[in-house]
């Protein structure tokens, strides 16, 4: 497909305003599923005079643009973050089209899945950010899914690179699965591991466990490897945001699931790239062991 034709133009609007649409049940779930209120119903309403929103209001960053941010009937300002979490939605939408259908070449499959994985990112890091909490809902219900896409997709996983020293000849539907088990639970357990060395540094929790609950999820779609690439650069990501706020001294609560996300994101639209610089690490670190044993 070309990318300036007709049909690729249209292809990339379709999946970028699929995006946008997903985006706005993504605000309802952030907004209901930590007061555990349905996702369904009631119908959307006012947040200050409690009006139903139309649903000419509720279309994705339109509506928004229309009424000037603010509500139809009391002029309640409605908050940026809507529009902004849809739009993000709608990129990577976009951008994970390009990455796993056009350039990676992966099955369409693979693609839903990892959009799903996506939005239960999106969703999980900014109710991190509003309430320093990762919703059981969305760390469950990605463990699930990670093991459901191992076993129904084949090709989710590089299994030759995921699983280098297992035997591949077996069942593929088998190994698959088996893929997306070790990555949450090496994942998890890595992050794990660091919260207990944190608690005993500084003698308080260091890691929440919905963070280790959140890289196990990571690490069942994205296998064990760009797991381990994530965990290296979500601190990158961390010290971006953190050193700013501690400077200003407007709290010592860091929210660490959506730096998790970031880099979780990252390494899966560059998921060769990544796959390739922690092997070449793993082979220095093997080789240097080998050398001292």
């Amino acid at each position: 497909m070309e990318y300036l034709s007709l049909q690729g133009i249209i292809i990339q609007l379709w999946v970028f305003g699929l995006g946008l649409v997903i985006g706005s049940f993504l605000n309802v779930c952030i907004c209901r599923i930590p007061e555990k209120i349905s996702l369904l119903w009631p119908a959307s309403k006012c947040v200050n005079c409690s009006k139903h929103i139309v649903w000419y209001d509720n279309i994705p960053v339109l509506s928004y643009l229309f009424l000037r941010g603010k509500c139809r009937h009391c002029q309640h300002k409605i908050s940026v973050l809507y529009p902004i979490i849809e739009i993000i939605t709608g990129i990577v939408f976009l951008l994970l089209f390009h990455s796993v259908l056009i350039i990676s070449g992966d099955l369409v499959s693979d693609y839903i899945f990892y959009l799903v994985f996506c939005c239960l990112l999106i969703v999980g890091s900014f109710v991190d950010l509003k309430l320093y909490i990762i919703p059981n809902e969305i760390t469950y219900t990605g463990l699930i899914l990670a093991i459901i896409a191992g076993l129904l997709c084949t090709g989710f996983h590089n299994l030759d690179s995921t699983l280098g020293y297992f035997d591949n000849s077996a069942n593929q539907w088998m190994i698959s699965l088996l893929a997306s088990v070790v990555g949450i639970l090496v994942s998890g357990g890595m992050i794990f591991f660091c919260g207990i060395i944190g608690k005993l540094i500084l003698r308080k929790d260091a890691m929440g466990f919905g963070d280790v609950k959140l890289m196990g999820v990571i690490g069942g779609f994205l296998g064990w490897k760009l797991a381990v690439a994530t965990f290296f650069l979500a601190p990158f990501f961390g010290l971006l945001f953190s050193v700013p706020r501690l400077i200003s001294r407007r709290g010592n609560m860091i929210p660490y699931g959506p730096f998790l996300s970031l880099a979780a994101f990252i390494c899966l639209l560059f998921k060769d790239v990544s796959v390739e610089i922690i092997d070449e690490y793993l082979d220095i670190y093997v080789a240097l062991f080998l050398h001292f044993i």
